[in-house]
Parts: C-alpha cells; structure tokens; sequence
C-alpha cells in the first residue's frame, strides 16, 4: 500500500516547546490530521527540546489517531536523543508505544525488546502475512498475532485483506517504505 503521508512540522513552533497549551494546539492538529490522512509523520526536525507536558499532548493524539483508524502509518521524525528520552519517559507513563524514523529504520518508543525484533524483521520484509513473519521469527502464530497487535497499536504496520487468499480471511501486513518516508520529510 503506497501512500502520501501528511507530515505535521514542529520547528512552526520554535525550537523549543514548553508548554500544555502549545501541546493542545499540536494535538488539535493532529486530530484534525488524523481524519483525513492515509499516514501522519510528526516532524522534529529543528525542535531542539520539548516540555514533558507538550509531548504528554502530542503522545495522547497520536496514540488517539491510530485507535480511531489502525490502518494507517503514524511516525515520529528526527528526534534528537533528548527528545525521544523525554517521548520515552511520557509513553511510559502512559503505557503506550510509538514508532520513530531513525537512521533509516523503524524503532519503538516504549515497547518491549521483543517487539523491536518483531518491527525489524517485519521492515525487512515490507509487505508479509503473518505465517511468514511468524516462520522468519521461530515463534508460534499465536504469540506473534500478540506482537503484530501491539505494532499495530504503535503506527507501525498496517493491514489489509488478502485479495489473493484462496479460503478464509488471510491479511496483508505491511511497515512503513521508508523511501516514502524520507521523500514526504525532504520537502522541508
């Protein structure tokens, strides 16, 4: 699935983001966003650091928009490590994970170590079904569809029906292109 993802530039704000209220407005866009947008990329490009309760309101609506649609892409960009330890602390406390553009990889903010093989055996094959990740990985279908939930949950795959499935229900997941990612991000 190819998609033109809507990137949402931070450095508009200045490079340095305080307070809740600013962090409202960021979220008001990206609700706002989220409704319209095949995939949403949050750009920190320029932002040199954010408040805790800034990015409380930024992690609330993305965690918000990719509820109300999983089959969407929604990325973090160019976080500085000051940025993504504060995103870290922040998703810790609210128990949530989300996926950030990083040297040409996929990562997780807040998820577990497992979770992060899973995305990075998954950015390797692109576009897969879940029987061939679950083979790639040595793990049981089960356990993996408890990994690919929460991935999911994160922005970091989508899924879609099958058309090629002979019987049944068989999905097509897929990661972010980065290639697509980088193009969207160039247009700074």
């Amino acid at each position: 699935m190819s998609v033109t993802p809507l990137v949402i530039r931070l450095r508009r704000h200045g490079r340095a983001l305080g307070t809740r209220e600013l962090g409202a407005s960021v979220a008001k866009e990206i609700e706002q966003a989220a409704h319209e947008a095949p995939a949403v990329i949050v750009d920190f490009a320029g932002v040199r650091i954010a408040s805790s309760p800034f990015l409380d309101e930024v992690a609330r609506a993305l965690l918000a928009a990719i509820a109300g649609r999983r089959q969407r892409y929604v990325l973090l960009a160019s976080l500085n490590s000051d940025l993504a330890d504060t995103m870290e602390l922040v998703l810790g406390r609210l128990g949530g994970t989300l996926t950030v553009v990083q040297d040409e990889q996929l990562r997780l903010l807040g998820g577990k170590q497992h979770l992060q093989e899973t995305l990075t055996e998954a950015q390797e094959l692109g576009t897969f079904t879940a029987a061939e990740l679950a083979e790639r990985l040595a793990v049981k279908l089960p356990n993996l569809h408890q990994r690919l939930i929460q991935l999911e949950r994160a922005g970091a795959i989508t899924r879609e029906d099958d058309p090629k499935a002979l019987r049944g229900r068989r999905l097509l997941l897929e990661t972010a292109k980065i290639g697509e990612v980088e193009v969207a991000l160039d247009h700074r």
